[in-house]
């Protein structure tokens, strides 16, 4: 069997691909909210380093090879164990980050609305 052929009938890609999606979803929708604060700027760049580091990890399972990662050396080796798990930290950061900042917005114009 090929394979793009084992790549499409894994039994983990629907749930991968689900993940993806719900993550590009929010990432779409912290974009939309970064409009108005920086709380939700920073949630959407955590949300897109999330979606990156997701779709490396997926793409690193299925394409990359032991061929591939001897030929990129040991800055590639290194880059390629370590740059996921950088990505999830400081996207998870971000996020986190972001909803407290959104948070602060929020109180704040409760409170100036409060006081009209």
């Amino acid at each position: 069997m090929s394979s793009l052929l084992e790549t499409v009938f894994d039994p983990g890609l629907l749930l991968d691909a689900v993940g993806v999606f719900g993550l590009g979803l929010f990432a779409l929708a912290a974009a939309r909210l970064g409009r108005r604060t920086w709380g939700g700027k920073l949630m959407a760049l955590g949300a897109a380093l999330l979606l990156f580091a997701r779709i490396g990890l997926l793409l690193a399972a299925h394409f990359l090879t032991d061929e591939a990662l001897a030929a990129s050396g040991r800055l590639g080796i290194t880059l390629t164990l370590a740059l996921p798990p950088l990505l999830l930290g400081c996207g998870l950061t971000s996020v986190v980050w972001g909803l407290w900042g959104y948070d602060r917005h929020l109180r704040a114009s409760r409170r100036a609305g409060a006081a009209i």
